[in-house]
């Protein structure tokens, strides 16, 4: 996080000191992480950087991570924060680990591309190589980030069924014990799980 500040003071300084430069001389490129959760199977803030710092090859950057957030939206502060120095001309060139680092939503994905190139900004995703300058490099962007909306839209129906299967069977589903009651282990259908059991004293006030 220490980091991070420091990125954030020293793009401040800079831009003070271009505030008189012609627009543009002093864009840099930026580097975008993003994780919504810490899981073993996920690669690491730090280890995408650490990609997207090869792929800028000595270059000045800037660094915007946006731990805990969602891809399926653009409300992440970070994000905001990169996407207001791309209109101040601060950016000249976006760089990500991956395409669904940055999104997961095509209409979000469309209109972020627009608006890069309407600063003429290049984007870059470190393990996927795309031109953005040509429409087939755009084309391919565009078939990626409709399967990275289908991953997380397959990704919602399968937690959601989970949920649904797991409550018609009277699972415990998680969540606060609500008052007159107290959880106790129990098993249902040979699966160790949880269940709710009156408390005589709080049930009377219930009651």
């Amino acid at each position: 996080e220490k980091n991070v500040q420091k990125q954030s003071c020293t793009a401040f300084l800079q831009s003070i000191i271009c505030e008189k430069a012609p627009k543009g001389a002093c864009a840099m490129i930026a580097i975008y992480a993003r994780q919504s959760v810490e899981r073993a199977d996920s690669i690491a803030i730090e280890q995408q950087i650490e990609l997207c710092q090869y792929e800028a090859k000595g270059e000045r950057f800037r660094i915007y991570i946006d731990r805990g957030y969602s891809g399926k939206n653009t409300n992440r502060p970070e994000f905001t924060e990169m996407m207001k120095d791309i209109r101040n001309g601060l950016i000249h060139t976006v760089i990500v680990y991956k395409l669904d680092r940055i999104s997961r939503s095509i209409l979000d994905f469309s209109n972020m591309i627009e608006e890069f190139g309407r600063y003429n900004v290049k984007f870059i995703s470190a393990t996927e190589k795309f031109d953005t300058s040509s429409p087939v490099g755009n084309a391919m962007l565009n078939i990626c980030i409709v399967f990275a909306q289908l991953e997380r839209e397959t990704i919602q129906k399968r937690v959601a069924d989970a949920y649904y299967s797991r409550s018609r069977k009277s699972l415990y589903m998680g969540g606060p014990v609500p008052y007159g009651f107290r959880k106790i282990p129990t098993v249902i259908d040979g699966i160790k799980t949880s269940m709710f059991e009156p408390v005589e004293e709080e049930a009377r006030v219930v009651g």
